[in-house]
Formats: C-alpha cells, structure tokens, sequence
C-alpha cells in the first residue's frame, strides 16, 4: 500500500524494486496479514489498519523511523537503512496479482473487520512512519472496525504503463468516552499525470472524512 508521500514513499519504492514479481498465468490469489498505515494530512491524524500503535511500533520499527529520518535530512547519501521485520497485520486480508503479457502485475487487496485505530498526528510529524509521526502527542482519537480496498496496476513498476493506484475505506470507531465516530478515505494517482511546480499532481485524488456517528 504506497501511501507514505513523500519521504516513505521513497523507502516503498526501493522495497518494491527488490522484490521479485510474480509468474505469468492466471491470476494468483492468497491471503496475507499485512498492514495499511498512512498519515491523513487533512485531518491531522495517523491511521493504523490491521493492526494498532502498540503492536507496530516496536523498538525495531521505530529505530528504522529514526534512521530513515536522519538519512533523508543528510541527503539521502549511500544506502538508505536496512528495512527492519515489521509486525504482521492482525487479520489475513485477500490479495490477488495477474501479471500482464507486458510484464506488469495488477494487484488488488481487500479486507473487511479489521482493526483500526486513528491517532493525531504531532504537529512537527516527519512523514517518514507512524510510530514518529504521533510520538509526541501520544493520543488515541478513536478505535474501531474497518474495510478497504487497494489496487495498483504496475505492482513492480514495469515502467509499461502509467502506474496508477490507491485505496479507499471506510470504519466505524468509538472514542475512550464512548463517542461513536464514522471515518472515510480515498487516495489514487497515476505516475503519468501533470504535477505543476506550485501545488500536487493535477491527478491526485485524495480526500477524507470524520463525523460523528
């Protein structure tokens, strides 16, 4: 799930140059329990999907956080951090991939009844990961149930195609006095679209909503 933009982004990409993808044929279909985190800007908040903020950040993720940070600010020289063992998600969620006859892999991912908790995000956040990005204000807003959908159509960036891809989603949280809230997103962009020099790809949707329930 690239989310993170822009400097996880970065470490998303290089993640997904490593890894090898997969064979020609049918599609192929598998669960994994991975997790969707990403800062909503908008709103001031971190999300954690399939997982929560005790159980993903560990001493191993956020030391990662820190030194992702510290080699971005010394410009990004040699090899970024050794990527650390992230926590699985708490649920499998249904994945399948196709690759193309052009090589490139279609990827969706959906998941429903997961966890998710909604954290503010501190008013420096770095936007490197959620761990240092709520490190300061350490508060909880809401915790509850989510499903969403992902989908991207050049997975390993085969560079055959514009790469387009995103994911949206919609929870139901309860806040520690009992308050039931109502939360939505929704995040695409397409490699190939115009970003002017001024403001955000002309292409970039991206939008979310709280409201009480």
């Amino acid at each position: 799930m690239r989310r993170r933009i822009p400097a996880l982004f970065v470490a998303a990409i290089l993640t997904l140059v490593l890894a090898a993808p997969a064979s020609a044929g049918p599609p192929d279909r598998f669960e994994e329990p991975f997790t969707a985190n990403f800062p909503d800007t908008q709103l001031g908040l971190v999300v954690f999907v399939n997982t929560d903020r005790a159980a993903y950040c560990t001493d191993d993720v956020v030391d990662w956080e820190e030194a992702v940070f510290a080699w971005l600010l010394g410009g990004a020289q040699g090899d970024p951090p050794e990527d650390p063992e992230f926590p699985s998600g708490f649920d499998g969620v249904s994945i399948q991939e196709h690759e193309t006859r052009s090589g490139a892999v279609i990827y969706q991912a959906k998941g429903s009844d997961l966890t998710i908790e909604l954290w503010q995000m501190d008013a420096d956040a770095p936007l490197i990961g959620p761990c240092t990005d709520t490190d300061d204000a350490m508060h909880r807003v809401a915790r509850g149930s989510a499903s969403f959908i992902g989908n991207d159509n050049d997975l390993f960036g085969s560079g055959t195609r514009g790469n387009a891809f995103g994911d949206r989603g919609r929870a139901d949280l309860t806040d520690d006095a009992g308050n039931a809230w109502h939360y939505s997103w929704l995040f695409h962009i397409n490699s190939r679209c115009y970003t002017p020099e001024d403001g955000p790809p002309r292409c970039l949707l991206e939008r979310s909503a709280l409201q009480a329930r």
